[in-house]
């Protein structure tokens, strides 16, 4: 068993090797497309039969000087260090070959803390940053960190600015910087931040910028599925093309916040939204990823790190499975490896 596990992670390890060498002209012409299929292949050849692009995670080390801004002591079972040692075996034991890390730090200097230490560690294939959109240092931040190839976006309108999505002309320089280097956007929208109406006007104002919004888009459970969330959502995927969906975070659609609160582990819960999420953005544009380690406070066990993980993996699956193994792979796969990338402007995976 532990030499097939080896061979295993061998043949992921040079699976990621062989994606990064692709280049990004050769990449707008299929080249990238064919290279995420070959890997599949390999992977499913070497023993892999269902595997996992991991696509929200997140790092910190509260113990280190000057602590970090969240979590907070509020927060619980997860104010503590979580590292990548923490998360790999776990991952890999559930079928995730690779992960992307989303910085939860507002403070500009995590961003490099993150990438020293994910340095050398080939499990971990790309990095979604935290900048401030329109701050002054904008430009001259995104240059210094876009020198790491694993840098592919950033994550905005979360900690800053605290005016939200205006569409100034400073934050329209530094979204437009971001679409130029072919690279994308995660954003929040749900409840009071960065509503539906806002996130259209960004998309239409930046239509070469490739934006995902996290976490299932703000659902909310338990069924029936609220009208006025559908049709946003509906609205969203039709007028824009280059707008993603997270399947992500799936407790928060129960869960009152960050805080210890046992969410429904069966997907009887969920499915309903689910459906609004995959009729409304089609297998090509659903991107899977925990929001690990967040989940293990909605767990039956919050202070057990793993808790919740295997069944959120558990209910996506389950929710695929009728869609049959080509929508399966794109969404818990591939699509993923497609999206957070660095792309050529104005070309756009299923062109």
């Amino acid at each position: 068993m532990q030499t097939r596990n080896l061979i295993r992670c061998c043949v992921a390890a040079a699976a990621w090797g062989f994606l990064q060498s692709v280049s990004m002209s050769v990449a707008a012409g299929g080249g990238y497309d064919r290279a995420v299929d070959e890997t599949l292949t390999i992977l499913k050849a070497a023993g892999h039969t269902r595997p996992i692009v991991e696509s929200h995670i997140h790092f910190w080390q509260v113990t280190r000087p000057g602590g970090v801004p969240w979590p907070t002591p509020a927060e619980g079972p997860i104010y503590r260090d979580v590292l990548p040692g923490d998360y790999t075996s776990m991952a890999k034991a559930n079928g995730v070959v690779t992960a992307g890390v989303v910085e939860a730090s507002g403070i500009v200097e995590d961003n490099q803390w993150i990438l020293d230490l994910l340095k050398g560690d080939g499990f971990y294939s790309f990095y979604i940053g935290n900048l401030e959109i329109g701050a002054p240092t904008f430009a001259h931040d995104l240059e210094r960190f876009s020198k790491d190839r694993r840098w592919v976006g950033i994550r905005g309108y979360l900690t800053g600015p605290p005016e939200g999505i205006t569409l100034s002309p400073a934050q329209l320089a530094s979204l437009e910087d971001l679409a130029r280097r072919g690279m994308t956007l995660d954003i929040i929208s749900r409840g009071t931040k960065n509503p539906k109406d806002q996130v259209q006007a960004l998309c239409t104002a930046v239509p070469d910028l490739r934006i995902i919004i996290d976490h299932l888009g703000g659902a909310k459970g338990p069924p029936p599925v609220d009208p006025t969330w559908e049709l946003e959502i509906r609205r969203l995927a039709d007028v824009c093309p280059n707008l993603y969906m997270k399947f992500s975070s799936f407790y928060d659609m129960y869960a009152p916040g960050d805080v210890v609160f046992l969410a429904p582990m069966d997907l009887a819960h969920y499915k309903a939204h689910f459906d609004v999420l995959m009729t409304a953005f089609g297998p090509n544009r659903l991107i899977w990823g925990s929001n690990w380690p967040v989940i293990s406070l909605h767990g039956t066990n919050p202070t057990d790190l793993s808790s919740g993980f295997a069944d959120q993996i558990r209910i996506a699956e389950e929710y695929l499975a009728p869609f049959g193994e080509v929508v399966r792979n794109k969404v818990m796969f591939r699509n993923a490896l497609l999206f957070y990338r660095r792309h050529e402007p104005n070309k756009h995976d299923d062109d």
